[in-house]
């Protein structure tokens, strides 16, 4: 590809000097579960985001898992979500033993419609997951109100928006928990698979450390010296974030926030070069700050335009579609095409374009042009 979607050899040359050695200074240390690292990068993230907890987990898929559990929700249980993400969303849900919710989305935002929120709770409704699609912020302002009127808890899933802002404030404090994730195409990429819960309550920090470390107490791992009892005090699986992870988390997130610069200034020139041609264009709304993963656009002939870009070695994708409630795996809950219009709407015109620090300005106006090309 002359333009890919993603180009981790080149974001790891950006910074080869110091991957290396962080790297080189872990292998020599040999402890490569239950070093310093995990606990180093937790609180430096907890201090970049801005909040008092973070717990590093083996995936954002993890992170959510771990965060129901947190929350007490299980069988008998409805959490309220969208349809227009990935599969880990709708499984971490049923994985607990509760039942999805689907409601529809915002046009603009792409993000789950408070107003049909609160349509959609019923005495069983226990917590509301929105979805910080493609690095849009939900309304989390309102859906907390919404929370508070209803005694529900809220799980905000940014693994698509970490760096996001609502009303200048950064996502992750928002919700009860938060989740991200560190995957290598996310805004923060692990060399692997990464993710985090973040909250600012210490009760609820304690429960995501424990459910994604065996159920144990971390602590007992860090005395010294090391208790010879080994205490399981609930269910959980081996699901932290391992110490090479961390250590490479840690060389990149003292070069996050300019990334999303970068993100954003590309943003902005697609906005200026695309304006004119039959296609829609993402959106910020007033008050919210894109953290940009995907530009994400939407046209009526997605597949030709991806087509011709793919003839010009330029990448695209389509994320998230077909929507949750019409894939296969979740055929036995009854949602039928025509339940959530606006999704389905959205989920068929939807085409992502290359952004991310590993495209130059250059590689950006040449995606414009091709595109522009195939309009005119």
């Amino acid at each position: 590809m002359i333009v890919p979607m993603y180009d981790h050899a080149a974001l790891y040359r950006k910074q080869k000097a110091e991957f290396d050695a962080a790297i080189a200074n872990l292998l020599e240390s040999g402890n490569f579960d239950w070093g310093n690292e995990l606990p180093a990068f937790e609180q430096e993230f907890a201090d970049w985001l801005g909040v008092r907890y973070a717990t590093g987990t083996s995936s954002g898929s993890a992170a959510l898992r771990a965060a129901l559990r947190a929350l007490d929700i299980g069988p008998g249980d409805e959490v309220i979500t969208v349809a227009n993400t990935d599969l880990a969303g709708s499984s971490a849900i049923r994985m607990v033993g509760a039942t999805v919710c689907w409601v529809d989305i915002e046009p603009v935002s792409r993000c789950i419609d408070p107003g049909l929120v609160e349509a959609a709770i019923t005495p069983a409704t226990r917590a509301i997951l929105p979805v910080d699609i493609y690095g849009h912020p939900a309304d989390m302002p309102a859906l907390k109100q919404i929370a508070r009127r209803h005694g529900l808890s809220v799980l905000q899933d940014s693994c698509l928006a970490l760096g996001a802002e609502i009303d200048g404030k950064m996502v992750g404090s928002f919700a009860d928990i938060t989740c991200f994730s560190f995957s290598p195409g996310k805004h923060l990429g692990s060399f692997g698979s990464g993710g985090a819960c973040s909250t600012d309550s210490p009760e609820l920090a304690d429960r995501v450390r424990m459910y994604s470390s065996d159920g144990q107490d971390r602590s007992h791992h860090y005395r010294v010296p090391r208790p010879l009892d080994l205490q399981h005090e609930t269910d959980g699986e081996n699901a932290r974030l391992q110490e090479i992870q961390a250590t490479v988390l840690r060389v990149k997130l003292g070069r996050l926030s300019e990334f999303l610069d970068i993100r954003r200034h590309q943003a902005r020139l697609y906005r200026e070069l695309l304006s004119d041609l039959p296609i829609t264009l993402p959106e910020e709304k007033p008050g919210f700050r894109h953290a940009w993963r995907n530009y994400t656009i939407e046209t009526d002939d997605r597949l030709d335009l991806s087509s011709h870009l793919l003839d010009r070695g330029i990448a695209s994708n389509a994320l998230y579609s077909p929507p949750m409630h019409l894939q296969k795996v979740h055929a036995s809950l009854g949602y039928r095409r025509g339940a959530l219009p606006v999704t389905e709407l959205s989920c068929a015109r939807i085409l992502s374009l290359p952004i991310g620090p590993h495209l130059s300005a250059g590689q950006v106006e040449e995606v414009a042009e091709a595109v522009k090309n195939h309009y005119h």
